[in-house]
């Protein structure tokens, strides 16, 4: 066998290390980072603006939605007032075949139409009643008078006529269908119906 000559493996080492070195040495260099450019003073500008009208509008969201809840708050108290003032109004009582008004059918009546003239938009149906004793006929005409009493009444207080109406049910629609006195004063009044 032929003996390596060591020149010749050192040349070739060293062919192949300036190989290897030139590969190393020519290989492509990184290129530097390069970091972007930070927002113009015009775009920081602009955020700013939109910033703020964001915000601007997120108080007038706010702003509009306490005006709306207090404005249903204040249609449910007006509302709630309004069923009271109606639920306040008192029935006006009479003597045994009478149609005018005793005294304290007359406070009663003042009563009924302070409400009336607080809630001017209101119409009012006035109902006569009757209590079982006479004809059909008698406390038909009866109950009219109760009715168009308490209307003139209310009319004189200032109350607009034309808000105003009445019907006679006689003793058709007692409030106590008992026979005897209690019930009978139960049932000789006027009363108010809103529409």
């Amino acid at each position: 066998m032929k003996a390596k000559n060591p020149t010749k493996i050192l040349l070739w080492a060293g062919i192949i290390l300036m190989i290897g070195l030139l590969i190393v040495g020519c290989a492509k260099k990184p290129e530097p980072i390069v970091e972007p450019p930070g927002p113009t003073a015009a775009e920081l500008e602009q955020a700013r603006l939109d910033s703020i009208a964001q915000a601007e509008a997120l108080v007038a969201a706010e702003r509009e939605a306490a005006e709306k809840a207090a404005q249903e708050a204040a249609e449910a108290a007006r509302l709630e007032a309004e069923q009271n003032a109606k639920a306040s109004l008192q029935v006006i009582y009479f003597d045994f075949d009478r149609s005018n008004l005793r005294d304290d059918a007359r406070q009663t009546a003042e009563f009924d139409a302070g409400v009336l003239q607080e809630y001017n938009g209101w119409n009012v149906l006035i109902e006569g009643h009757c209590d079982e004793r006479g004809t059909d006929e008698y406390n038909l005409a009866l109950g009219e008078r109760r009715a168009v009493t308490v209307k003139d009444f209310f009319v004189n207080y200032g109350i607009d006529a034309p808000r105003i109406s009445t019907v006679s049910y006689g003793e058709e629609r007692p409030a106590n269908p008992g026979h005897n006195k209690e019930a009978w004063e139960m049932n000789r009044r006027a009363v108010l119906v809103i529409r």
